[in-house]
């Protein structure tokens, strides 16, 4: 696997976890609230106060939440500077074939010559 390859992959995969956890505490917000409201209408009512006992794990999915949103930021710039290594590193490959195929031509010109004179009857 290229490190393009793995950067990108951890993109997506850190991503995807940072807007799961985001939709998800964004849902239970709602709930919350349409809870609140009906148990709000609901004491206003009766008079009877309202515990909620719902468990809260707000701060693990906040900690999961900004590990991911870091995670994708970092394997973002990977992406970024890996991709720019990589097209740096064609750039130089690309220039040495043009190093080499300009000196493969010039050493057929030298052989064209020699050979002409060769036919010529020329040493």
């Amino acid at each position: 696997m290229s490190v393009k390859k793995f950067f990108i992959l951890l993109f997506i995969v850190s991503l995807s976890i940072f807007l799961h956890i985001k939709c998800k505490s964004i849902i239970r917000e709602e709930s919350l609230t349409k809870q609140e409201k009906t148990t709000q209408t609901y004491t206003q009512k009766s008079h009877i106060p309202s515990i909620s006992i719902e468990n809260n794990f707000s701060n693990e999915e906040n900690f999961i939440m900004l590990t991911s949103l870091i995670t994708s930021i970092l394997s973002f710039f990977g992406f970024i500077i890996s991709t720019y290594y990589s097209m740096r590193g064609h750039k130089r490959d690309e220039e040495l074939f043009n190093l080499q195929k300009e000196k493969q031509r010039i050493e057929m010109e030298k052989l064209q010559e020699e050979i002409k004179a060769l036919q010529r009857g020329e040493f």
